[in-house]
């Protein structure tokens, strides 16, 4: 399978950080474009957790590995 196989054992990795940021990018935009501020609120909620998780990944990463 080769090529191919590799991909699909791998299309988690490759498909999974794509589907965190663009949607909630867009989604964002579209937030922000709104009148309401109850929605912005809600992702920037949203974008402010994802950051600390991603902080916290990069940082203890050699430990949450084993």
């Amino acid at each position: 399978m080769g090529f191919i196989g590799a991909i699909a054992r791998h299309l988690d990795t490759l498909v999974g950080p794509g589907v965190m940021l663009l949607f909630p990018l867009y989604a964002s935009m579209r937030a922000i474009e709104s009148p309401s501020t109850l929605d912005d609120q809600q992702w920037l909620t949203y974008w402010i957790l994802y950051s600390f998780i991603t902080i916290f990944e990069l940082s203890f990463y050699k430990f949450l590995a084993w």
